[in-house]
């Protein structure tokens, strides 16, 4: 028995274009919907999500409660100047201090949680979700 191996999916030709971002969603354990810049649905079915935003008006406030996602997360902290932001984040119980610039790497189902310390005006979170499922 031989099992043929189907045709790649067609290629989109040219540039794609989208405007209707951020996109606010729901995600667990947040306590807002959570902007995205990038989610599994567009451009035919990427297989990654982006979300974050500016994070100097939340210094002192979580965003979320302690909660887990599915997928790996790989979050990026940056800020106009050298360790210009500071964020607490709570991993499987271990605490992690990160200074801009940082990323973060969240293994898919660790409980997880930040919490902004410090950001000059300028700082930004971002997560990218890897495999696009919230």
């Amino acid at each position: 028995m031989t099992t043929e191996t189907p045709p790649p999916a067609p290629r989109a030709t040219g540039a794609q274009v989208r405007t209707d971002i951020p996109r606010f969603l729901p995600v667990a354990g947040h306590h807002d919907p959570a902007p995205f810049y990038l989610t599994a649905d567009m451009f035919g079915g990427v297989p990654v999500e982006l979300a974050g935003g500016p994070i100097s008006h939340l210094v002192g406030r979580p965003v979320a409660d302690p909660h887990r996602h599915e997928v790996d997360e790989i979050y990026f902290l940056v800020s106009p100047n050298p360790g210009g932001a500071r964020i607490d984040v709570l991993v499987d119980g271990d605490h992690h201090e990160l200074t801009s610039p940082a990323l973060l790497r969240v293994p898919a189902g660790a409980e997880h949680r930040f919490l902004t310390l410090e950001a000059e005006p300028g700082s930004y979170c971002f997560g990218l979700l890897l495999g696009g499922e919230r």
